[in-house]
């Protein structure tokens, strides 16, 4: 079976249509991409963009939410919330589901995401604080002594490159 054609490296994958909506079409997509960049764009300024009246705007919008297909929410930098590290944190578990010790660690307030992923790690989170001894404080005292964590890897994000936050897998 042949391969379908690769997209380019600087165009995101397409987002799956949720709860039977209809795939995304280049009115939702200008939508989107507008939204993205301000999220406070009034519908006028969307329609303009987008070549349709306003009401179709709002239609689409109201679709779009009510399919899950989209959801405006604000977001905290972290710098400016004073999270001065982030760190990537593997984590083998031992004697417990890996879910249940996953939903055990979603819970500490520092740990930002909690994955269920296959390789040499059950779980990948990642982890935030403020200064150093947060961080080692975290990882040891806390993270570490979570029921069913056999060993953790840390690491440290030295650079940030790229965070990008607009995609959300739900």
């Amino acid at each position: 079976m042949p391969r379908p054609p690769a997209r380019a490296a600087a165009e995101p994958p397409q987002a799956p249509a949720t709860g039977g909506a209809p795939p995304l079409d280049r009115i939702d997509e200008c939508i989107i991409g507008h939204m993205r960049r301000d999220g406070r764009i009034s519908n006028r300024d969307l329609a303009r963009a987008a070549g349709v009246n306003e009401a179709t705007i709002r239609a689409r919008i109201r679709r779009l939410e009510t399919s899950q297909a989209i959801r405006v929410v604000a977001m905290v930098d972290l710098l400016s919330a004073g999270f001065n590290f982030v760190a990537p944190v593997g984590i083998q578990v031992r004697g417990r589901p890996v879910a249940a010790v996953g939903a055990d660690l979603a819970k500490i307030p520092q740990v930002l995401t909690v994955a269920v992923v296959i390789g040499p790690q059950d779980l990948e989170i990642q982890v935030v604080a403020r200064d150093l001894p947060e961080l080692a404080e975290t990882l040891t005292e806390v993270i570490a002594r979570t029921n069913g964590v056999g060993r953790i890897t840390p690491g440290l994000a030295l650079q940030i490159l790229k965070y990008e936050s607009t995609w959300v897998p739900f």
